[in-house]
């Protein structure tokens, strides 16, 4: 029996740490992502009707409201056209979506605000998915189209969708893909269930984070790659050729789709960060590729689209250039981290939408051209910050306790040095914060790693011989089989080792109250 209270206790120890060190990497921004999709018999997965998430990471913090056809558009959208009106259908990945920017900063609602405004009755309809290829977005308008009769249809292409064109899933989940001559192959696509238990906790996003993605190495290469990044090689590896077929068989599809629905088609190209600002492809080359700058092309994926889009018959617009042009006397198009195009890139992707279809006579509607793109509404304020809040909420009650505490002191005084102190702990959150956010993401990383080596290298030392007596008090309980006060005794050790380090040196203080 005592054994087994042994066990436990051992056991017990183990779940406290990691339920610990779960909370700290969500705290961090490293837990799993929320779920957008829900299986789909006919396309995969698709987005979740009904559903409204928050999406946070330290560039970006976007709600999403799925409306009940699964699109991020309008609640109040209905498949019936309103008498009048053109009707411009977006087809795309989590770039239409809009992945990591507002409604009001994505290319797709700023097209029909821009329409709108110069009196063009347009309807803009954001079908965008999450991770779908060309194949998903072209089986989607066999699917769907007929029911929201569209007048144009415009597909958004990014080049990862060159490998999965070819592939019948991606990751675990299943999905549709079409031949070399556009026709949709017909095998049932089975849904893989929930996802594993270990992959909905922040420790298993960690560990799984590269998992279930098909490699390869290159031969240039000192490490492996994803098969999606195989198109920017001069040389097409062998796996990708029946992919290539397949892109073109599935835009060939999109274009048969589009004659029978009576709509006008273009494919769009959204071009990658390394396609359009060259020091990032410098510091991807060395960092993420493993390989010499001179080995790979970006532009190839662009270049594989337009010749699979010339050889289908489709319209091809390419903004490269123009992004490239704008990188250069505006700024950055990408967020730094988070691949997608930031609010600037989605305005300039916009701008060169609108004048494009302008110049071959596509635009939609009538209407009077305006070649500057017109102000969006500005949104409702956004109030009072939350961060403020939370500070004057912290700062009155624990003011509060320290004065019933200290009943001594003076009153104003000891509110004085409480909202010091949080003030000293808020601007190290949010400073940090916010300069991790402005630093490129490997350099990022490595700051946090070394911030907190430093941290808690300093705790250790300032602990001293105290460590010893934790581990021997930590083993007695666990040798005595007292598994049910484990999480009690972890917690206070932890907490209570925590308050004498920062009671022992006041520089430091800040930094650990931080961390609770």
């Amino acid at each position: 029996m005592k054994l087994l209270n042994v066990l436990l206790a051992i056991l017990v120890s183990l779940a406290v740490f990691l339920g610990v060190f779960e909370v700290g990497l969500r705290m961090l921004g490293l837990g799993p992502p929320k779920v957008l999709n829900q299986f789909d018999a006919q396309l995969g997965w698709s987005p979740r009707p009904g559903l409204e998430i928050q999406r946070k990471s330290s560039e970006f913090s976007v709600r999403f409201r799925i409306n009940e056809y699964g699109m991020r558009d309008d609640a109040d959208l209905k498949p019936a056209k309103p008498a009048g009106t053109t009707r411009v259908l977006c087809l795309g990945d989590s770039f239409t979506l809009g992945y990591s920017v507002a409604r009001k900063d994505l290319f797709v609602d700023q097209l029909e605000h821009w329409w709108n405004v110069e009196e063009r009755d347009v309807q803009v309809i954001n079908a965008g998915a999450e991770g779908y290829s060309t194949d998903q977005e072209v089986a989607w308008l066999m699917e769907h189209g007929k029911t929201w009769a569209p007048d144009m249809v415009l597909l958004f292409a990014y080049e990862n969708d060159l490998y999965y064109n070819g592939q019948d899933h991606y990751l675990r989940f299943p999905k549709p893909r079409f031949d070399a001559q556009g026709n949709l192959e017909t095998a049932p696509l089975v849904d893989p269930g929930p996802r594993p238990l270990l992959a909905r906790t922040a420790i298993g996003n960690l560990l799984l984070k590269k998992q279930g993605l098909d490699t390869f190495t290159p031969p240039q290469a000192n490490r492996p790659w994803p098969k999606e990044r195989a198109p920017l090689l001069p040389q097409v590896p062998e796996f990708l050729g029946d992919a290539l077929a397949r892109t073109q068989g599935a835009l060939i599809a999109l274009d048969k789709q589009c004659q029978a629905l009576g709509a006008k088609l273009a494919v769009v190209m959204i071009p990658s960060h390394s396609a359009v600002n060259e020091d990032f492809a410098q510091t991807y080359s060395t960092h993420a590729l493993g390989i010499p700058r001179s080995d790979w092309d970006p532009n190839r994926p662009v270049n594989e689209f337009r010749a699979a889009a010339q050889a289908a018959g489709v319209p091809f617009l390419d903004p490269t250039e123009t992004m490239r042009a704008a990188q250069a006397s505006r700024g950055d198009l990408y967020f730094s981290k988070d691949f997608h195009l930031n609010p600037l890139g989605n305005q300039v992707l916009a701008s060169f939408v609108h004048e494009k279809l302008h110049e071959a006579g596509m635009a939609p509607g009538e209407g009077t051209f305006l070649e500057a793109m017109p102000d969006v509404p500005a949104a409702a304020g956004p109030g009072v910050p939350r961060w403020l809040l939370v500070y004057l909420f912290l700062w009155a009650v624990l003011g509060s306790l320290y004065g019933a505490t200290y009943r001594d002191e003076n009153a104003g005084l000891e509110f004085l040095k409480v909202g010091g102190l949080l003030a000293l702990i808020f601007t190290i959150a949010m400073g940090g914060s916010a300069l991790l956010a402005g630093l490129p993401p490997f350099q990022a990383k490595l700051a946090l790693v070394t911030a907190l080596v430093a941290l808690f290298g300093f705790i250790f030392y300032k602990m001293g011989d105290r460590l010893s007596t934790i581990v021997e008090l930590i083993g007695a309980f666990i040798a005595r089989g007292h598994w049910y006060l484990m999480p009690l005794v972890m917690i206070l050790l932890s907490v209570g080792s925590l308050l004498v380090v920062a009671a022992s040196s006041p520089l430091v203080a800040p930094f650990i109250y931080t961390l609770f």
